[in-house]
């Protein structure tokens, strides 16, 4: 007989549910805010990236930042159930930021040697969020002005920046590269908490056996051991699902197939699977004299019993 849930009970799994699907890509979007420096649209980059946001899904706010020519982002948390019964909101600030740089400023920091200490200027009045630098236009303001800064010069400031600031910078040329970038990351961070929420689900002895991926083999106790097997040895080169059950015929379970290896000892065992008759297209056995063979015998031997990590197989 089965008790109906009481009001208190059917709120916390209704909100529980709802939370979960809040999380999911395309859902999580509207969520994420993201906060603009005016400086960040002005023309020509900027043309693109709020249509980009709004067909992303996502909110974005234009206010002047710590930092001009920046971009930081946070995250409303939907309405949460309290232990009074009661619904409370709050909002998270995102540890990331962008920060827009145009080729000319880009050039004049790299040849005063100022661009590191530009970048750390930046992380300073942004604290606690990891800067994504964003070059706009280098090349086009090289080929306007020839000679201004070398590409060995330019290349060992932005390592420097990545190495001792662990910036991460990109170098775009279009509009719709600009707006690209800032919806991607957008989306990205959007997304991070569902990803974050996937990657625990699973421990590490567990992440292949339970995926939910397509393709993946669920094991739930000992049911689908064998046809976890089955997709192992499919994945050998060379192996078809006819070999695989032929094998699987005789040693249904790595167990019983290390065991046969270490039984037949390392003289035996590279042609322990080598007579094994294949069944053709599930037909009688009768019928074929088509086996193994002592090269694809060899071959799983060794990628199963050899203890040499430098073998070749």
């Amino acid at each position: 007989m089965m008790f109906p849930q009481s009001n208190p009970d059917r709120l916390k799994v209704q909100h529980h549910l709802e939370e979960q699907r809040n999380l999911k890509p395309g859902h999580c979007n509207k969520f994420l805010h993201v906060v603009i420096d005016p400086e960040f649209l002005r023309e020509p980059h900027g043309a693109l990236i709020l249509p980009k946001l709004t067909e992303l899904g996502c909110k974005y706010e234009l206010i002047p930042q710590p930092a001009p020519t920046t971009i930081t982002f946070y995250r409303t948390l939907p309405a949460k159930l309290t232990t009074a019964g009661g619904m409370t909101d709050s909002t998270v600030h995102e540890p990331f930021a962008i920060h827009l740089l145009d080729g000319g400023t880009l050039v004049a920091n790299v040849r005063n040697n100022q661009l590191l200490a530009a970048v750390r200027s930046v992380k300073e009045a942004l604290p606690g969020r990891r800067l994504s630098l964003l070059v706009f236009g280098l090349v086009a303001y090289c080929r306007v002005h020839r000679g201004c800064v070398g590409r060995r010069e330019t290349e060992q400031a932005l390592t420097e920046v990545q190495l001792y600031e662990d910036t991460s910078h990109q170098l775009l040329e279009t509009n719709e590269q600009v707006a690209n970038f800032v919806a991607q990351l957008a989306r990205a961070i959007a997304e991070r908490p569902y990803k974050q929420q996937q990657m625990d689900k699973y421990s590490c002895d567990q992440v292949y056996l339970g995926n939910e991926k397509k393709g993946c083999v669920r094991v739930e106790g000992t049911a689908g051991l064998q046809q976890l097997f089955q997709a192992q040895l499919i994945k050998i080169p060379s192996v078809t699902l006819e070999i695989a059950e032929a094998i699987m015929s005789v040693y249904p379970t790595v167990r019983s197939l290390l065991e046969g290896f270490r039984a037949a000892g390392p003289d035996n065992g590279p042609n322990l699977l080598a007579n094994i008759s294949i069944r053709r297209a599930g037909g009688p056995i009768t019928t074929s004299n088509r086996r193994i063979g002592p090269e694809l015998s060899r071959k799983i031997y060794f990628l199963y019993a050899s203890t040499n990590p430098k073998q070749e197989l």
